[in-house]
């Protein structure tokens, strides 16, 4: 009796599986709260691409607190702690305004007290001129020690503005991050699915002038095995090498995004589908051109192939439906390593094995 292998999309769902039931299992015995920013946080410290991080976590120990894993995720930029950076520096910037507001206000009311003394002594010397010497003194006292404590207050007022200044630079620098960081992969530097849905709907935010824009969907098979069997620091540098490779084989303007463990997004601009599809070559060959050796393996080296899926704006009336085509384009194309252009008739075939596959 013939064994059939499981086909890619059942085994993708039981490795997805599997990394989800490790991750509630170290979590549940880490005493860690199920939040979403807690799974990605446990997860990098379980694949081993953040050794520091891993570190990090290893020295709250078991039950830590909600605080204490946040510092960890947000010292190292972890995008679902992005939101959460971002709230803190807004609050540590309102804070330090109103810390300002509150100083200004005291100081304005000091001088309105000193202008006030000014004034009745002032008055007071032009209704009494006859008015002694040591009550004269005295009054003058008075009002140097007043003016001095302004020149005071003035200086420390200025040292606060300059360093609440300094300070809230750094939280602008620190919120801009924050918002990068949600539109970023964090391993490549490349946009992610994020950026990809602004990008998508941008195309279809204008009315269509010149010719269409094409989306192109990539799978690099093989990545998610090549860290599977020689560990996650390998991967990482076959995604750095790839991620630099995508950006030299497209035009300046044109966009690529990492969408997926060995997913990527590509937007050109003013394409036909012939300009796609050659865009879809150069970006496979330079995927088979990159030779890998993995480690303790000098005279021996591994390759990655592609597939790739191609819509065109022009075939669609929404972001939702380009990324749908693409992705349909994409299944026709894995089916036998290569590149697919959509069409109806891939619409026909794996169109329909989509439905049936959401039901």
């Amino acid at each position: 009796m013939t064994q059939h292998s499981p086909p890619p999309r059942d085994r993708s769902q039981a490795r997805n599986a599997a990394i989800i039931q490790k991750l509630a299992h170290s979590m549940m015995r880490l005493g860690v709260a199920a939040l979403p920013r807690n799974y990605e946080l446990i997860y990098e410290a379980l694949s081993g691409h953040m050794p520091q991080l891993s570190h990090d976590l290893a020295t709250l120990g078991p039950e830590p607190t909600q605080e204490a894993l946040d510092y960890v995720g947000i010292k190292h930029k972890l995008i679902g702690h992005s939101a959460l950076a971002a709230d803190r520096a807004r609050a540590e910037a309102q804070a330090a305004l109103g810390e300002l507001t509150a100083m200004f206000r005291d100081a304005s009311a000091r001088k309105y007290a000193f202008n006030d003394q000014m004034k009745r002594f002032v008055s007071r010397l032009a209704s009494d001129p006859v008015a002694t010497m040591s009550e004269f003194a005295d009054e003058a006292a008075l009002l140097r020690d007043a003016a001095g404590l302004l020149m005071n207050e003035e200086s420390a007022l200025r040292k606060a503005l300059e360093t609440h200044t300094q300070r809230l630079a750094e939280l602008e620098g620190d919120l801009e991050e924050s918002r990068m960081g949600l539109n970023r992969d964090r391993l490549t530097g490349l946009p992610n699915q994020a950026a990809l849905s602004k990008k998508l709907a941008a195309l279809f935010d204008v009315p269509p002038s010149g010719q269409s824009a094409a989306l192109v969907l990539v799978t690099v098979e093989g990545l998610r095995d090549l860290g599977e069997q020689h560990g996650s620091a390998l991967a990482q540098k076959v995604l750095s090498k790839l991620a630099t490779s995508f950006r030299k084989t497209i035009k300046k303007n044109d966009f690529v995004a990492r969408v997926g463990p060995q997913e990527f997004a590509f937007v050109c601009d003013d394409v036909t589908a012939e300009h796609a599809e050659t865009i879809a070559r150069r970006i496979h060959q330079s995927v088979t051109d990159l030779a890998i050796t993995p480690p303790g393996r000098a005279f021996t080296s591994e390759t990655l192939s592609l597939s790739a899926g191609i819509a065109l704006t022009s075939a669609a009336a929404s972001a939702a439906e380009l990324l749908g085509q693409a992705e349909l384009a994409l299944a026709a194309a894995r089916t036998q390593r290569g590149i697919q252009v959509y069409s109806a008739d891939i619409n026909r075939t794996h169109g329909k094995a989509s439905v049936a596959d959401a039901a």
